[in-house]
Order: C-alpha cells, then sequence, then structure tokens
C-alpha cells in the first residue's frame, strides 16, 4: 500500500512538473500588442493623383498597422481563441506574422504564422503556407487565411489594375481615371 501511494504521489508530481513545464515552453517570448497608427491611405491616393502618379507604395509598417488595425477591432479570432498583440513582417510574397494569443482566457502562446500573399480584387489575400508554435509545427486548419484590406480603404473611383509585391513593401498600380472619376475624386 505504501508503494502504491509513493507511485501516485511520484506520478503525480512528474504530471504537474510537466504541465508546467509545457506552459513556460509555449508562453510568448516578446510582449506584443495591438497598438497600431492610423494610416492615411485616402490621404496617399489623393496626394498620389494630384502628382499624376498611378502607383501607390505601402511599406511593412502599413502594412503591419493596417492589420493590426484590423485584429484590433475583433481580437476574438474564435470560441476560445484571443489575438493580444501581433507583429507582421513582408518578405518578397510572404507575410509572417508573430502573434500573442490567450487560450480560454488562461494560457498564453506565441504563435508564427507564415503566408503567401496573393491579389484578389480588391483586396489583398493571404493564405496560410506554415504554423508554428515555437518549433512545433502545427496543421494549417488552425489559424484563418487573412484579408490585407485594401479596396475598402480607396476612394471609389480607384480600380486597383495590379499589386506587386516586393521585399518590405506593397505597390498598388491603378487603372488610368477618367475625367470625370478625377473631378469626383478631388471634389
Amino acid at each position: 500500500m505504501k508503494k502504491l501511494f509513493i507511485a501516485f504521489f511520484v506520478l503525480i508530481f512528474f504530471g504537474v512538473a510537466g504541465s508546467v513545464a509545457i506552459l513556460y515552453y509555449i508562453r510568448p517570448d516578446v510582449t506584443l500588442t495591438l497598438e497600431h497608427q492610423p494610416v492615411p491611405v485616402n490621404q496617399r491616393v489623393l496626394d498620389m493623383v494630384r502628382r499624376t502618379s498611378l502607383e501607390l507604395v505601402l511599406t511593412e509598417e502599413d502594412v503591419n498597422n493596417i492589420l493590426k488595425e484590423s485584429l484590433a477591432r475583433n481580437p476574438q479570432r474564435s470560441k476560445d481563441v484571443e489575438v493580444r498583440g501581433a507583429q507582421f513582417r513582408l518578405s518578397g510574397n510572404l507575410l509572417v506574422a508573430d502573434y500573442n494569443l490567450k487560450f480560454k482566457q488562461r494560457v498564453s502562446t506565441a504563435l508564427h504564422v507564415t503566408y503567401r500573399l496573393a491579389w484578389n480584387d480588391p483586396d489583398i489575400t493571404a493564405t496560410v503556407t506554415d504554423v508554428k508554435l515555437k518549433d512545433i509545427s502545427l496543421p494549417y486548419y488552425m489559424v484563418e487565411d487573412l484579408s490585407v484590406p485594401i479596396g475598402k480603404q480607396l476612394p471609389k473611383p480607384l480600380k486597383i489594375k495590379d499589386v506587386q509585391l516586393g521585399d518590405k513593401k506593397l505597390k498598388i498600380l491603378f487603372q488610368r481615371p477618367s475625367l470625370k472619376e478625377l473631378r469626383d475624386l478631388i471634389g
């Protein structure tokens, strides 16, 4: 009976120690927030039209702020998962995201997600290609695809012709507007 009690105690001890080790391992190394600066896309487009240019460049920081703003409006990604912080980086046609998440309002974790970017009029879509919890690969279905809401921030008369994905920037090329559309745009 005494041996059974000791074995049970040792089993409980290692179970608790293992749980604590797992929680320590998955916790975020860096504290991220959803704080962001507003990106004046509308104003930049008007400046672009005044310069008679048909391209708008969004930097990595602009994309980071646009996505953080979108996440801040709805941080609850599912019933059990809330985004507490994020950081986004552009690398060619890839978007690399680091998230701080809270699972069931109890467990904090860091998630590293890589997305492939593509332009689908009127927004840029980001399709999940890789998901990692530290060094542990997870299935793609655990994370939703993203949308970079560019089209909603543009004045109505302008239509995107193409989006070029470069290192640390997005270049948005517009169709040449008609004179009536220019008058409507400039006001």
